[in-house]
C-alpha cells in the first residue's frame, strides 16, 4: 500500500504494510490514510506497447494459443503459453513444464484460497457486520474495500489536499473500528485454521511441487546456474 505522504503535496510514500483484514493501526492510518496515492492531475500515457517491446514479450512469454491451463483453489483459471524463452527454461530446469505449471499455480494460490475462506466464514462475517455498524456514523460500508471505494468516489470532486484529508479520516475510522471489533485478529486467527486445512487438502500437490523445485535446484547446481 502506497501513499503520497498525507498532505496532498507528495511528501513521500507510505511504507509497505499488509492489512488483509482491514487497517488495524490508527497511527499508520492517520499518517498514510489507506496508502492510496492521490492524483494531482491527469497524465497522458501511451496505451500501446512499442513493436520492440511486443517482440521482447513474445520471445519471453510465447505467442499463439495458451496450451497450459489449470484451475486454482479459488476457482480461477490460469493459462500460459508453452513456447517462449521462459517456458523453455522451466522445461529444462524442472523436467516437466506441465507439472511445474500446475503445481506452481496451485501452491502460489493457497494463500488467496485461505483468505477467501476466511471472508466466507460465519465468525468473520459476524465481526465484519460489527465493523460495518461501527463505521456507519462516518460512512456506510459493508467492508474495508467498500470504504475505499466510497472514498474514491468522493475524492474525484475534491482537490488533492481535501481528498487526502478525507482518506485519512476514513482510514482512521476503519482502523479504530477494526480494533474495536477485533476484525483483523479474528481474520488472522481463522486464516491459520483455513491455511492448515488447505495444506492438508493439497498435501500431494505441495509434495509434488517441492519435488520439482528440488529437481530444479539440483540441475542449477550441477550446471553452475
Amino acid at each position: 500500500m502506497r501513499s503520497d505522504g498525507g498532505d496532498g503535496q507528495g511528501r513521500g510514500v507510505a511504507p509497505q504494510r499488509e492489512f488483509p483484514y482491514g487497517i488495524d493501526d490508527p497511527g499508520w492510518a492517520a499518517r498514510h490514510g489507506f496508502g492510496i496515492p492521490v492524483e494531482h492531475g491527469s497524465r497522458e500515457q501511451g496505451v500501446s506497447a512499442s513493436k520492440e517491446q511486443q517482440r521482447l514479450s513474445d520471445a519471453l512469454f510465447g505467442t499463439g494459443r495458451r496450451e497450459l491451463s489449470t484451475r486454482t483453489a479459488t476457482g480461477l483459471v490460469v493459462q500460459a503459453n508453452s513456447d517462449g524463452c521462459l517456458a523453455e527454461a522451466k522445461r529444462v530446469l524442472y523436467g516437466d513444464l506441465g507439472r511445474w505449471f500446475r503445481t506452481e499455480v496451485a501452491v502460489n494460490n493457497l494463500g488467496a484460497a485461505a483468505h477467501r475462506r476466511v471472508t466466507q466464514d460465519p465468525v468473520y462475517r459476524a465481526a465484519l457486520a460489527r465493523w460495518s455498524r461501527c463505521v456507519a456514523p462516518v460512512q456506510q460500508a459493508d467492508s474495508p474495500g467498500e470504504l475505499r471505494s466510497a472514498w474514491q468516489r468522493r475524492a474525484r470532486d475534491l482537490a488533492p489536499r481535501e481528498a487526502t484529508a478525507l482518506q485519512q479520516r476514513f482510514a482512521v475510522t476503519e482502523a479504530r473500528c477494526v480494533r474495536r471489533t477485533d476484525l483483523a485478529r479474528t481474520g488472522a486467527r481463522l486464516e491459520k485454521r483455513h491455511a492448515a486445512e488447505l495444506r492438508t487438502e493439497y498435501a500431494d500437490v505441495i509434495a509434488e511441487h517441492r519435488q520439482l523445485r528440488d529437481h530444479g535446484l539440483r540441475y542449477a547446481v550441477r550446471h553452475g546456474l
